[in-house]
C-alpha cells in the first residue's frame, strides 16, 4: 500500500493532556490523554473529551490513562491514542507517515524508553526523535536564541511529573525528575473533603475547584474567593455540595506543593560550583499546566533564594519547543536515519 508521507508532528504526551503541532499548521490538538474502553467487548469508545464525559455515566465504560507519569504504561493505548490523533489531523490520509517529535521526561527510565518507540513507530512515524521537557519548554518560549544568558533552568510541572532541568552551553547538565503534580494536588483536595466533610469528590470537581479558587500558601493579601463543589455523601448515597474557600484549598494543597518545591531544588543542588553562582543572575522559569497555580512563583523564590518567574504559554510551551525542532530538522536534506528504527534523543540544543 502507498504511505503518505504526512506532515512533521510533534506530540506533548502529558499524563492529563496530549498537544499535537502539526508543521504549517501550528498547535492542533489539546485533548485530555482518556481512552474509553468498553468493559464487556473491550473495544475503545471514544478518546478525549468525550471519553471524559462518559465517565461515571455509562456502567459499560471504563477510563483508561495509557500515559502516567509522562510515559506509556499501556502500550496498545498509547498507539491507540497516537495513531488516531495522527490519521485525525493529517484529514483524509489515514496511510500517513509522518516525522516525530516527542517529549519525554529527563529521568525516563529504559522499559518507558522501549515502550514509548514502540507506540509511536507502531501508530506509523517513519522517524522519532525524542526531546526532553525542559530543552523542549526552554526552545518553545525562545529561551535558545541570541542574546539569553548561557544558563536556563526549566521547572515543568505537569499533572504527574515535575521536571527540572538546568540547560547550560547548549545541552542538558543536570536535572531531576519528580512523581509529584497537578495531579496529586486534585487528591488532597478530594481527601480534604472527604475527611471534613464527608463527601466523595469527583477529581475532576477537584480540579475545577483548584482552579477556580486555588492558591498557594501563604496567602498574604490575596482576597479569599469561594466555589461550591458538589458531590456524594457518603453517610447517605444522595448528592450534596459544600463551600469550599481560598483557605481550605491551600490548606489541602500545602503536602504536596511543598514536595513540588522540594523536587525543584533537588534538580538545582546536582549543578557543579561554578554554574551554581551563575544562577543567582538567572532565576528559574515556570512552565507546565501547574504552573500559573498562584503564588507559586513567590513560594519558589522563598524556598530556593532565585527570581522565579511564569514562562508564556506554559502549558503549549514544551509541544511549541518541540515543533520548533522539527522546523529546523526540515532544513536538512534526508539522510538514512529517517527510516532507522530506532529513535534518536536530542539531549543537546545544537542537535536541532
Amino acid at each position: 500500500m502507498w504511505d503518505f508521507a504526512g506532515r512533521d508532528t510533534a506530540i506533548d504526551l502529558g499524563s492529563s493532556t496530549v498537544r499535537m503541532h502539526v508543521k504549517g499548521r501550528g498547535v492542533v490538538c489539546r485533548e485530555p490523554s482518556l481512552l474509553a474502553r468498553s468493559r464487556d467487548t473491550g473495544r475503545i469508545l471514544a478518546l478525549g473529551v468525550p471519553a471524559r464525559e462518559m465517565a461515571g455515566r455509562n456502567p459499560d465504560v471504563t477510563l483508561v490513562r495509557p500515559i502516567r507519569e509522562g510515559a506509556p504504561t499501556e502500550t496498545d493505548e498509547a498507539e491507540y491514542l497516537m495513531r488516531h490523533l495522527v490519521r485525525r489531523h493529517h484529514r483524509r490520509h489515514y496511510t500517513a507517515r509522518p516525522r516525530l517529535v516527542v517529549t519525554v521526561p529527563s529521568g525516563l527510565t529504559s522499559v518507558h524508553y522501549r515502550a514509548l518507540q514502540f507506540s509511536a513507530y507502531q501508530a506509523g512515524a517513519r522517524r522519532l526523535t525524542l526531546v526532553p521537557t525542559p530543552i523542549a519548554a526552554a526552545i518553545g518560549m525562545g529561551m535558545t536564541s541570541c542574546g539569553r544568558p548561557d544558563i536556563t533552568v526549566i521547572a515543568d510541572i505537569g499533572a504527574d511529573v515535575t521536571d527540572v532541568g538546568v540547560i547550560a552551553f547548549g545541552g542538558l547538565v543536570t536535572s531531576h525528575t519528580a512523581h509529584v503534580g497537578g495531579s496529586a494536588l486534585d487528591r488532597a483536595i478530594a481527601a480534604l473533603v472527604r475527611q471534613e466533610h464527608g463527601i466523595a469528590l469527583s477529581l475532576a470537581g477537584a480540579e475545577a475547584a483548584k482552579l477556580e479558587v486555588g492558591a498557594v500558601p501563604p496567602l498574604g493579601r490575596r482576597p479569599v474567593r469561594q466555589t461550591v463543589v458538589h458531590g456524594r455523601d457518603v453517610a447517605t448515597g444522595m448528592p450534596r455540595g459544600v463551600v469550599l474557600t481560598t483557605v481550605d484549598v491551600a490548606r489541602a494543597i500545602s503536602g504536596p506543593v511543598a514536595r513540588i518545591v522540594d523536587a525543584i531544588g533537588a534538580g538545582l543542588s546536582g549543578c557543579s560550583p561554578e554554574i551554581s553562582g551563575d544562577l543567582l543572575g538567572v532565576g528559574i522559569t515556570l512552565t507546565g499546566g501547574c504552573a500559573r497555580l498562584p503564588g507559586l512563583e513567590r513560594l519558589v523564590q522563598d524556598r530556593t533564594g532565585l527570581s522565579a518567574r511564569v514562562g508564556d504559554d506554559t502549558g503549549d510551551a514544551a509541544v511549541l519547543g518541540a515543533g520548533e525542532v522539527l522546523r529546523s530538522a526540515g532544513s536538512r536534506e534526508p539522510s538514512a536515519r529517517e527510516v532507522s528504527p530506532r529513535p534518536h534523543l536530542l539531549t543537546s540544543l545544537a542537535e536541532y
